[in-house]
């Protein structure tokens, strides 16, 4: 669609100012709606029997009150805004860093990859498998005992005869059990390259370089590469 100059408007400071159509929703129209519903039914009042004033005082509290809230939701939505300017330029400088996130698939492509696992509790065991895309066991470590937290740990590149694999995606399996033998769930996370920040609504999200696309919020930790 084009527009020619000729149709561009034109400002005539002659010219009559449209007026602001008013909002009967806004708090301030409210306000003074009441105020002039209130003046005319004070002139129209029965002498004998007229207006209760806590009633009226209660009216305008609640109009000011709701004044109070509004005033208080537009400071709030100005200050997380703030917020989240400052957090998305503090995560720009996070491009080109080694993010550990939540994951299993691992891209490997000539150089170690770092790599951890999260438990909730003590494990008198901890193991954990790289397989190939065929599922086919490329190398096993084993950690024996660990304890609750996260275990950090580097596989690299090698399996199990000490050759370098091909480059490409593997998977990482954990494994893992307590001292009565009864199995946990180890939370997997793998390391990439930040490659971009950018915001997706109101979320921050970091696109790293194995192809992921993960929430800053699923980021464990930076590591030093």
């Amino acid at each position: 669609m084009s527009t020619s100059i000729n149709d561009l408007r034109i400002y005539d400071p002659t010219a009559a100012k449209t007026p602001v159509a008013s909002d009967p929703t806004s708090t301030k129209d409210m306000a003074q709606n009441f105020l002039k519903m209130l003046t005319v039914q004070l002139q129209n009042q029965d002498p004998m029997n007229p207006m209760d004033n806590a009633a009226m005082t209660s009216q305008l509290a609640q109009l000011n009150t709701v004044d109070g809230i509004n005033r208080l939701n537009t400071s709030m939505g100005s200050m997380i805004a703030q917020m989240q300017s400052a957090n998305f330029m503090n995560l720009s400088a996070s491009v080109g860093k080694m993010a550990l996130a939540a994951g299993k698939d691992v891209y490997f492509g000539g150089q170690a990859v770092t790599m951890a696992a999260k438990l909730t509790q003590p494990a008198s065991s901890l193991t954990a498998t790289i397989k190939d895309a065929s599922g086919q066991i490329v190398n096993e470590l084993d950690f024996g005992a660990v304890g609750a937290g996260v275990t950090d740990f580097i596989w690299d590149g090698k399996n199990d005869a000490g050759e370098t694999v091909a480059t490409g995606v593997y998977t990482l399996e954990l494994k893992a059990s307590d001292a009565q033998g009864q199995s946990l769930l180890p939370d997997p996370y793998v390391g990439a390259m930040v490659a971009s920040v950018g915001m997706d609504g109101s979320d921050l999200r970091a696109g790293l370089s194995d192809g992921r696309n993960v929430l800053t919020s699923e980021i464990l930790k930076w590591v030093m590469v």
